[in-house]
Order: structure tokens, then sequence, then C-alpha cells
């Protein structure tokens, strides 16, 4: 079985009840605990399960459009891709000083965009990891581009991943590297996702 925790949240999976039911047995005579029963659930991920055909499906609409609320993008006109054409023009350096406000508010919002990413949107991996770079000094052309993320989210935020664990042929990974960023000190960027169950997981 496998037992994940963070914090005071608990999930335990496994493949026979029986086992998973010792488990919050010997867990409730050391702890006061709440059982809420099936996953739903989990840290901002909603989970939808068919057993009977063995297919689980994970996505984040809630948070997401919690996010997009928070940072007044609800209303805004859908992006169809994570970044604009041309955008490596502005993953530069800034040359300036950005306020202590802006960087605050720039913190918060890539750190929205690489809890989504990280959890269930490797499509977010490029575009979230290169605008990450430049949390301690963002320039305005880096807040348009995350924003530019956020109205991509808007578009996307009702997919989800679907995992078919009867049809799943399982596990394959992929990857690719760009050999050095011509602009940034010739950086090597490396990208990487892994398929299970005819799905992305992180």
């Amino acid at each position: 079985m496998i037992v994940i925790l963070y914090v005071d949240d608990i999930t335990s999976l496994g493949s026979l009840l029986v086992v998973v039911d010792r488990l919050k047995d010997q867990i409730t005579k050391h702890y006061d605990v709440t059982d809420l029963g099936n996953i739903e659930s989990y840290l901002g991920v909603r989970i939808l399960r068919d057993c009977s055909k063995k297919c689980l499906a994970i996505d984040q609409s809630g948070y997401i459009k919690d996010i997009l609320d928070c940072f007044g993008m609800i209303d805004m006109n859908p992006n169809h891709t994570p970044l604009p054409t041309g955008a490596d023009v502005h993953l530069i350096k800034y040359d300036g000083q950005a306020s202590l406000e802006d960087i605050k508010h720039y913190q918060s919002l890539i750190a929205s965009l690489l809890y989504v990413q990280i959890s269930m949107q490797p499509d977010l991996s490029f575009a979230v990891s290169r605008l990450a770079q430049y949390t301690s000094n963002p320039s305005v052309q880096h807040l348009w581009l995350a924003q530019y993320i956020l109205s991509y989210l808007l578009k996307m935020q009702d997919m989800y991943l679907s995992y078919n664990g009867a049809k799943g042929d399982g596990l394959h990974g992929y990857t690719d590297s760009s050999l050095g960023d011509q602009t940034d000190d010739y950086h090597l960027m490396c990208g990487f996702v892994f398929l299970l169950a005819n799905a992305a997981i992180g």
C-alpha cells in the first residue's frame, strides 16, 4: 500500500481494502482523526474514480478558478498557448529595479502557476520555469507573460488527466533539451514527461 502524508492530511491507497482499514484502525488508536471516506479531492486536486472500469480522472478546475479570481483574470479573453509568439525577446534579465509590491505580486503569481504545473499541467513546464528565473526582479514584460499563462489556463481550466488502468501499457518517458540558451548565459534547458496508464504523471 501507499500512504501520502501532507502536514495533517493522510491519504492511503492499497490493493486490498482490508489492509487500508487495518492501517486506519492503527492510526485511530494513537491520534484523533476524521475519516472522510473515499477520496474526492486532495490539496486542490479533484479526483473522480470509476473502479469498475479501472479509470481515474483528476483536475484542478476549482483551484484554477480560485487563482484566476485572485489575480483578476476570471473575465479575460482566453489564449490558446502558454506563451505568445516572440516571447523569447522578453525572457531576459531586467536591467531596472522592480518595486517591492511588484516583486511580491509576481512571486505569488509564479508560485500559483508552479503548483498547477507540478500537479497536473506539464504543458506549462517550459513557460513557468523560464518565468520563475526572474522572481527576484521581474519586469513589466515578465508580469505580462505570467498573466498570459493565466489567460491560457482560463481556456484549459476544465481539462483533466484520465488514467486508464485497463488499457494502459506501462510506464513511458520522453525528454528533450535546448543544449544551451543563447540569450541568458547559455543555460541548458531540459524537459521531460512520464506517462502511466496513458496519462502524464509528475
